[in-house]
C-alpha cells in the first residue's frame, strides 16, 4: 500500500469544507474591511490561491496572504496548493469581483495589488486565511489590513487548520539551509550577531540573515534585545548565490526581508 503524505490525507476534509464555504464567507463578511470598492471587474481565471487574471486583461496578487506553490517548472505542488485554488475559484463564482487599493497598487512584476472581495463582499484574504489556506504576509507599505488578517490566521493556527495542521507545512531550520533552497518558508534559528547599515540585520545560527527596517518596532528595539532570541519567520528565502558568498564571506549567503511585526515571532526568554 503506497503511504499518502500528510496533507494528501486532508483533501477530503477540504472537499467538505468548500462545500460548507456559505458559513465560512459569512463569518469572514464583517472582517477584514478597508472601505468601498476601488473598482469592480469580471474575473477571467483563478491562476492559484492568490492570484487572478481579470477579463480586463489585468493580473491581480492579493495582498497580505500567500498561498502554496502550484506545480510548475518540473517541481511538484506544494501542501494544499490545488486545495487553495479551488477554493479561491468556489469563492469568487457567481458575480464580478471588488478590488481595494493599499499604498503600493502595483508589485515588481507588475500586477495589480489589490485587497479582493467576492460579489457578496466577502473578503477573500481573510477566508483562505480562516481555512488554513494560506500565510500572512505584510508586505511594505501594504499594512491596512495586517492587524485584522494576522488575526485570521492565528485563529486557523490555533485549530490547528490546513497548513497549520501536524506535519503539513513543517517549520524549516535556518541551521539546515542548503544550496537550491529557496522559495517561501517558515524558519526557525537563533540570533547570533546583529548588524546595521540602512537595514537592521540579525544573523542566524546557519547562513542566513533576516532584513529588518530599523524604523520599526518588532518588540526588541535594542542591539541586545535580539542577542540570543530564537526568532521564527515567514518569508521569501533568498539566495544571493556562491559569488555572492565568495566575494562578501563575512555576509550570509541567504537572506529574509521582515517588513513587520507581523511576520516574525520572537522569544522573550
Amino acid at each position: 500500500m503506497t503511504k499518502k503524505t500528510p496533507w494528501a490525507s486532508l483533501g477530503v476534509f477540504f472537499c467538505a469544507l468548500i462545500l460548507l464555504l456559505g458559513p465560512l464567507a459569512a463569518a469572514a463578511r464583517a472582517d477584514c474591511v478597508l472601505g468601498p470598492a476601488d473598482d469592480l471587474a469580471a474575473l477571467a481565471k483563478v491562476v492559484d490561491g492568490d492570484t487572478v487574471h481579470l477579463k480586463d486583461g489585468r493580473k491581480v496578487r492579493l495582498i497580505g496572504v500567500n498561498t502554496p506553490e502550484l506545480a510548475h517548472s518540473g517541481r511538484p505542488a506544494q501542501p494544499l496548493a490545488e486545495e487553495a485554488r479551488e477554493f479561491t475559484q468556489r469563492f469568487l463564482a457567481g458575480g464580478d469581483v471588488e478590488l481595494v487599493y493599499d499604498r503600493d497598487r502595483r508589485d515588481n512584476h507588475g500586477r495589480v495589488l489589490a485587497h479582493v472581495y467576492n460579489h457578496r463582499g466577502d473578503s477573500l484574504e481573510a477566508a483562505l486565511l480562516s481555512a488554513g489556506l494560506a500565510f500572512h504576509i505584510a508586505v511594505a507599505p501594504n499594512f491596512a489590513l495586517a492587524e485584522c488578517l494576522a488575526e485570521r490566521e492565528n485563529a486557523a493556527r490555533q485549530r490547528h487548520r490546513g497548513l497549520w495542521a501536524p506535519g503539513v507545512w513543517p517549520t524549516r531550520q535556518a541551521r539546515n539551509i542548503r544550496p537550491g533552497d529557496g522559495g517561501f518558508v517558515r524558519l526557525k534559528g537563533r540570533v547570533e550577531k546583529v548588524d546595521r547599515n540602512r537595514f537592521l540585520w540579525l544573523e542566524l545560527d546557519g547562513p542566513v540573515a533576516l532584513r529588518l527596517d530599523p524604523k520599526r518596532d518588532y518588540g526588541h528595539l535594542g542591539r541586545r534585545d535580539w542577542q540570543g532570541r530564537e526568532i521564527v519567520v515567514k518569508g521569501w528565502l533568498v539566495d544571493r548565490g556562491a559569488k555572492y558568498s565568495s566575494r562578501f564571506k563575512k555576509n550570509k549567503r541567504w537572506f529574509i526581508a521582515v517588513d513587520s511585526e507581523f511576520t516574525v515571532e520572537i522569544s522573550r526568554d
